[in-house]
């Protein structure tokens, strides 16, 4: 049956037979056409990615993106490359030096022949640290013409109780190595033993 139209194209891969699609009216015809184009369309769109279309990679799904490139330093295998030569620990001079002898030997003699050295054992430590503390005495006393009473006054650069090697490293800690001023102090307190004061 014609309705004066000319029959729409049947679309591929509809299960409707031929006679069904090119009953009237056109317009149903064409309004699915429509829809199927508009279905495609989406279908595209959800397959395509940054590979296979000119898209960004930032709208991808996390889980679609490359795994991210290993840098050198961290393809390289922990260690010295075969072949380097090792750098053991130096000794260092000593501050002191304590030798030790073999013990009694199970038969009960203590003489030994042929002592020789055979290795040496450092251990480095820090030295105690004690703060420099200088006790700036201050004494008055009356002028004998006058009357007036005279006091000694502390020196400008010793006014604030910190010296400058002090100040300098409290500066460091607080300034450049970005401390805060209550760390700064429990490391006087607990490592000199130098309680700062926390309105400095």
């Amino acid at each position: 049956m014609s309705n004066g139209l000319d029959p729409t194209p049947l679309a591929e891969g509809l299960d409707i037979p031929a006679e069904d699609w090119h009953q009237p009216p056109v317009s149903v015809c064409l309004m699915v056409l429509t829809l199927l184009k508009r279905v495609d369309t989406r279908e595209a769109r959800l397959h395509q990615n940054s590979s296979n279309a000119s898209r960004p990679p930032s709208p991808e799904a996390s889980a679609q993106k490359r795994p991210r490139r290993m840098t050198a330093a961290e393809r390289r295998r922990p260690g010295g490359k075969p072949g380097h030569p090792g750098h053991p620990q130096v000794l260092l001079a000593p501050t002191a030096t304590i030798s030790l002898f073999p013990e009694v030997w199970s038969c009960g003699q203590r003489g030994l022949a042929d002592l020789i050295l055979y290795h040496t054992h450092q251990v480095i430590e820090l030295p105690g640290i004690r703060p420099d503390v200088t006790h700036w005495l201050l004494h008055q006393g009356q002028c004998r013409t006058w009357g007036k009473l005279c006091k000694a006054a502390v020196p400008v650069d010793q006014v604030n109780g910190y010296g400058p090697r002090l100040t300098g490293f409290v500066g460091e800690l607080a300034g450049i190595v970005g401390a805060s001023r209550s760390a700064v102090q429990d490391l006087c307190t607990s490592v000199f033993g130098i309680p700062l004061s926390s309105d400095g």
